[in-house]
Parts: C-alpha cells; structure tokens; sequence
C-alpha cells in the first residue's frame, strides 16, 4: 500500500474517531441539560418481569436514580428496600416499574395501620370529597395521578374563574378502598390524597369555596406546568387565547396503531 493510501485511510480512522468523540459528547451535554437543576433520588425498580403473587426477593430488583420530581409518590426508596424482602407482590411489575408501597401484599401487623404506612414520610394523607363530575365519573382508582381543579366566585367582582390548583397528585384510596382491593366504578363518595401540609391547606380551604374536579392522567405522564392561565368569562371569548389552547392540543403525540405521530398545526 502506497503513502497516499495509508495517508487516507490514517486520516479516516482519525476523522472517525473523531465523530464517535463528537456524538458522544453531543449526548452527554444533552442528558446533562436534560437533568441540569434536577434533584435526583434512588428508588427500586424490578429487574425482570414479575408475576403477581411473587414473594419479593433482592435479586429480582435493582436500585434506579430518578429525578425527584418525576418518581412516585408511593415509591419505595432504596434506604427500605430490606424492610419489604418476603413480601408478596399484588400486582405484576414489568422490568424498569418502580416497586410501591401500594404494590405490596398485606401483612399481619397491618389492618387499621395499612393506610398510614402507605403515606410517605413528609407527607400526608387527606380526604376530598367527589361527586360523579368531580371524581371521573367513579373510574379513578388508588395509585392514579390527576391534576385538580376549581371553579370560584370573587366576592368583590362577583366574577367565576377555573384555575389549576395541584398537578400530578397521587390518589391513595377511593371510598374505603386501597391498592389490591376490588372497587366497583363510581362506589365512592371521597378519594384519599397524598399531600404536602401547604397542599392539604390549600385543598380544605378550596373545597369550601366552590367544586373541585379531578382530571385523570396517563400513569407514564408526569410532567407539570408553570404558569396555567386561569379561565374566566372575558379571556374565553377571545379568539387568541382559544387559539393558544388549540395550538398545544394539535402539538399533543398521537399514538395510532402502535405508531406515534404529532398531529401537524392547522
């Protein structure tokens, strides 16, 4: 082989090694700009696919970093992990779910404390009240996510908004009923929500003032928004502002047929 030769293919490894360094940190940079001001946090997720009924077992998970804002509120943490080995799974876990405390069989010592060792620690467990409208027409089950919202009337203007109050709040019963227990649609007049002691003032304090509606998310839809506009009579009459609204919902990933697409603006 000539010099010309080696000189060229010399210079196409290098411009090749040179390419694998460039994506690999074009990938790098993204994923840290992804998490950059993220708090992440470990949390157990299963191995391997799990059949319901399985006695859990150290081998069948492995411990997973998450960003704080996106795990469940009923996920196990890493540090109690050893505290749920030999008990039973309820439900089966597919390999990468996050093993939860609802996810978990009864024990004996269990009973009228099954609820409160359900309820992370910082948190609390509060009660709202629903009616058919409120609480997705009796189909909300314990471990969804909804977001809530309310309609109220100022007393000074006399004027009605809905605003956003909570987003990705975590359901931990319905009625009397838990994780693992058969629940009948609409057998319940209250759902049990994981909150915050700012949430649950906030949640008695509305509640009082005017109807509040549990909308229902996907169960892999965790994000939330900032700044949602709250709806009243003088925006929802104009054209822009129901226009923006359309806008976000034409850009919403469509899944058809096992394919996703994203619906082109019109």
């Amino acid at each position: 082989m000539d010099k010309k030769a080696l000189s060229a293919l010399a210079i196409s490894i290098l411009l090749g090694i040179m390419a694998v360094f460039l994506v690999s940190r074009y990938i790098s940079n993204k994923e840290k700009k992804i998490y950059e001001g993220l708090q992440m946090a470990t949390v157990i997720a299963a191995f391997q696919d799990i059949p319901a009924g399985t006695p859990i077992a150290s081998e069948m998970f492995a411990p997973r970093n998450v960003p704080q804002k996106y795990i469940h509120g009923n996920a196990i943490a890493q540090k109690d992990f050893n505290r749920v080995i030999g008990e039973t799974l309820n439900y089966p876990l597919k390999r990468g779910d996050t093993l939860l405390w609802s996810d978990l069989g009864k024990k004996e010592r269990r009973g009228w404390r099954e609820l409160a060792d359900r309820v992370t620690k910082g948190e609390r467990a509060l009660s709202i009240t629903v009616d058919s409208t409120g609480g997705v027409s009796g189909f909300l089950r314990p471990n969804d996510r909804i977001d809530l919202l309310g309609t109220f009337r100022s007393k000074e203007t006399g004027e009605e908004a809905t605003i956003t109050l909570l987003q990705n709040m975590t359901i931990l019963a319905t009625g009397d009923s838990m994780a693992g227990m058969a629940v009948s649609p609409g057998s319940y007049g209250a759902i049990t929500l994981l909150v915050t002691l700012e949430e649950a003032e906030l949640l008695i304090f509305a509640q009082r003032q005017g109807q509040l509606i549990a909308a229902l998310r996907n169960p892999e839809d965790l994000e939330t928004f900032e700044e949602i506009p709250k709806v009243h009579f003088s925006n929802i009459m104009k054209t822009d502002f129901r226009d923006k609204i359309q806008k976000r919902r034409n850009a919403i990933e469509v899944i058809k047929q096992g394919k996703v697409s994203e619906r082109e603006e019109r």
